[in-house]
This record gives C-alpha cells, structure tokens and sequence, in this order.
C-alpha cells in the first residue's frame, strides 16, 4: 500500500490568509489548519485589537491550546481564574477547560495559537457577554 505524502507547505508570515476574530476583536493570520492537510496541529497568529475584551467563554473537547505571546498582553480568564500573559511567555490550556482571552494591554497583542489535534472543536459556552454579541 502506498502512503500518500501531504504537501509541504512553505510561505512567509505577511502572505498568511487572513481570518477577521470573531466580534470584530482583531484578525487572525493562519499559517498551517486542515486547509493545507493537517489532521494533528492547527497554527496561527492572532492580532487582538487594544480594548477588545476576551473573546467568547469556550472550550475544546479534544484539542490542547497552547498560546505564545509574541508582543503585547493577553488577558485570560482559565475557569474563572484571571492570568494575564506577557511577550515571551506561554500558557497550555488542556482540553475541557472553560476559558476565554483577550488583549490585556495598551498595544496589538500578537500570540501565536496552537490547536493540537486540529479540526472544528470551539464550543461557547452560554453566558451574557456571548448573548450580547448575537
């Protein structure tokens, strides 16, 4: 049995398609997702605008989120509990649990994302600021 190759992917950051955040909050470029074949990891870069607020309350049922702030601040809030994540660290979030993030500062905050597996597993969870934003 043959095993077919996924196609290697090569670009540079600047040509990433973009994706505008959910509410408006900022974009995201994506860099590698199911797009381009990857079954196991999902990588982009979000751009949260200042004065966004966290984004919707969720969580994923199977995939690890890990985010790497690059410049900036990120505000989460991890099952209620507030972190706030500054350029040059990380926070892994296992699957399950309840969070949501936001721009924590007074400039862009640009995180690199991680989904590992990749695929449709963003469940919100109800609650006022996502009824707001309906």
């Amino acid at each position: 049995m043959e095993v077919q190759a996924m196609p290697v992917k090569v670009m540079r950051i600047e040509d990433a398609p973009v994706k505008v955040m959910r509410w408006d909050r900022g974009k995201t470029l994506r860099l590698v997702d199911e797009a381009d074949g990857a079954k196991n990891v999902d990588v982009h870069i979000n751009l949260i605008n200042v004065d966004s607020g966290p984004g919707p309350t969720h969580y994923h049922a199977k995939a690890e989120n890990i985010y790497i702030v690059l410049e900036g601040t990120v505000e989460a809030i991890v099952e209620g509990k507030k972190y706030r994540i500054g350029a040059g660290e990380v926070a892994f979030i296992p699957p399950g649990v309840h969070h949501a993030a936001g721009n924590g500062g007074d400039t862009v905050a640009r995180v690199i994302e991680i989904y590992a597996p990749a695929g449709q597993d963003f469940h919100i969870i109800e609650n006022e600021e996502s009824r707001k934003h309906r």
